[in-house]
């Protein structure tokens, strides 16, 4: 028992230096990075946006680094579905939005799961996306795949505000990140 509680410690540790290779944000910013640490719904792209800005997208276990000016965002994401996480983000602070995939009637379904220190799980949660963060590199995008993308993608962007304001005015529980929800 005390050989696996060895184990178990320096695994943490082992851990936690990984932790190390986040990514800081530049002077005045912030970062958010969003993962996918499950195999689930390995074929299925999601594409990521900050309100009607595109930011990409990626399958499988996966991550890319969002530097943002702090203050609210609408971030959200898209598969067979939408799902919206509102935020409120400081400057200089590391924030984790995971990217879960539920079974949808013809693709996966999104489902985005934002970092809470405080919640039960969060231990286990932020190992996970630490593995994933020092396992692999993240997935970048020029500025002419973005623009190219997000002209493509104009009608879904403003389907997906419309679907998000209407879901906040029929008074629909939304995620939310607040200032304190840092990976820090």
């Amino acid at each position: 028992m005390k050989k696996l509680t060895l184990i178990w410690i320096m695994a943490l540790f082992a851990l936690q230096s990984d932790a190390q290779q986040l990514q800081k944000p530049a002077a005045g910013k912030c970062i958010v990075y969003f993962t996918r640490v499950t195999s689930m719904g390995v074929a299925i792209n999601f594409k990521y946006f900050d309100g009607e800005k595109y930011l990409g997208k990626f399958n499988g276990r996966k991550y890319m680094i969002y530097e943002c000016d702090p203050g609210r965002h609408l971030f959200w994401a898209r598969s067979e579905n939408n799902d919206y996480v509102e935020a409120e983000l400081d400057t200089g602070r590391i924030y984790l939005i995971d990217s879960d995939a539920d079974m949808g009637a013809l693709k996966a379904r999104v489902v985005l799961i934002p970092y809470d220190k405080s919640d039960v799980g969060a231990i286990k949660f932020k190992m996970k996306i630490e593995k994933l963060i020092a396992e692999k590199n993240p997935e970048t995008f020029s500025e002419m795949e973005i623009r190219t993308e997000e002209q493509s993608l104009r009608e879904t962007i403003e389907k997906g505000i419309e679907k998000y304001n209407k879901l906040k005015a029929d008074k629909k529980v939304i995620t939310v990140i607040t200032p304190e929800m840092t990976y820090d």
